[in-house]
């Protein structure tokens, strides 16, 4: 169903990036906080609501204050949208927020302003009889890369610490997945971690990706595709912390049907898939374009410096997640589950092999169609589904004609 809001504004101005390929707009609305409609998600925002800080008191003081003031003196709320339309003649703004599948709320709805948003719907009724007061609203779309700018705008609190420091503790049988790999100890687990080179939430996003149980189906619809795995990692942190524990009569409990339990094993063999793909992703393409020039594609960047995510190898490019994603979470096509255990059907590297033109040319074309932008790539369910069931294909395949040789 769309998610679709429309409310009175006072004043609207709209903006468009000052660069010219850039299709990003941003709109900026004074509205009577009576006209703010609810149902706006929240779930992209990675800060928890708290009504008992003194910041969200600070903000209900002065929403219920009759000096008309609150307008200037609350930073107001950041909406990420799909589109935004708006009727001059009588002054109402249309907008779009998806659906109400999770991949439209991990890239539409409140980035910044959540406690604001928060206060006002709860307290509006109790302005000031004969006051007004108006809120500021910066509406955004076309966001190329939603996480950084929400975590770029949340900066009064630092909102993934208390998650951070969750993951820490709740990452045990991660760290002991992936103890014998070179990279182990160069993850860091808490925020002041600064010397080492991988995030902890690199692997959640990973495992995230793989997870078969969450995304079973193969159909193309945005619902069925881990898209949050590059988009929105506040939302595969929720999704892996929310697994780790379950509430049994009122107490919590470690879940032992933790799906991440039976996907933290095939790390190892994830992160070995992840750098051969940023290795050989230059050779892929041409076997697909001979003449093509890989360096110049839109999110692949020609570094002396470039080294592969986890094995740390020299390269001779730094590529974008947003064509990463696309193709490394169509191997979760391989796996399968056996006695409460999964595992791969065929060797992922074995399938890449067959499958990396392919793959590639699905991946940049794709990224060429959306004008050449590898972050609208990434989020393209269209692609998700096409790289998936290109995997599942040779799956099919490889799995024949490995029969057909042992007949013969």
């Amino acid at each position: 169903m769309k998610n679709e809001k429309k409310f009175k504004y006072v004043r609207q101005v709209k903006m468009d990036s000052p660069y010219p390929k850039d299709k990003l707009t941003v709109h900026h609305l004074w509205v009577d906080v009576n006209e703010l409609p609810t149902g706006i998600p929240t779930e992209v925002n990675p800060r928890n609501i708290n009504t008992k800080t003194k910041v969200y008191r600070k903000i209900v003081d002065g929403l219920t204050e009759s000096d008309n003031s609150f307008f200037i003196n609350n930073r107001g709320i950041l909406i990420a949208a799909k589109s935004v339309s708006v009727n001059a003649i009588d002054k109402v703004l249309s907008l779009d927020l998806g659906d109400d599948s999770v991949q439209s709320k991990s890239l539409y709805g409140v980035l910044d302003g959540g406690h604001t948003y928060h206060a006002v719907l709860q307290n509006r009724k109790n302005v000031p009889e004969g006051t007004t007061q108006y809120i500021h609203l910066e509406i955004v779309t076309e966001i190329s890369n939603i996480d950084d700018l929400a975590a770029a705008r949340n900066t009064s609190v630092q909102v993934s610490d208390k998650a951070i420091a969750e993951l820490a503790e709740k990452f045990g049988f991660v760290k002991e997945s992936i103890k014998d790999e070179n990279y182990a100890n160069q993850v860091s687990y808490r925020e002041n971690e600064t010397d080492k080179r991988l995030d902890s939430v690199d692997f959640v996003r990973l495992m995230y990706a793989f997870n078969i149980f969450k995304f079973k189906d193969i159909e193309s619809v945005s619902n069925t595709q881990p898209i949050s795995a590059y988009s929105g990692k506040a939302n595969v942190l929720k999704d892996y912390l929310e697994n780790y524990d379950r509430k049994v009569d009122g107490k919590i409990e470690k879940n032992n049907d933790n799906p991440y339990l039976k996907i933290a094993p095939l790390l190892p063999k994830i992160t070995e898939l992840y750098d051969t793909i940023e290795k050989e992703m230059p050779t892929a393409y041409l076997e697909s374009i001979s003449n093509g020039k890989f360096g110049r594609t839109k999110g692949v960047d020609v570094k002396s410096t470039a080294k592969t995510k986890f094995s740390n190898e020299k390269i001779d490019y730094q590529i974008s997640q947003g064509l990463i994603f696309p193709i490394i979470s169509a191997f979760r096509a391989l796996l399968v589950e056996k006695e409460n255990t999964l595992e791969w059907v065929i060797d992922p590297i074995e399938v890449w092999n067959e499958t990396r033109s392919k793959l590639v040319n699905n991946t940049i074309e794709m990224s060429r169609q959306l004008g050449n932008n590898p972050q609208s790539a990434g989020k393209s369910s269209t692609l998700w589904s096409q790289n998936f069931d290109a995997v599942n294909t040779a799956k099919l395949q490889i799995q024949l004609r490995k029969l057909q040789e042992k007949q013969n």
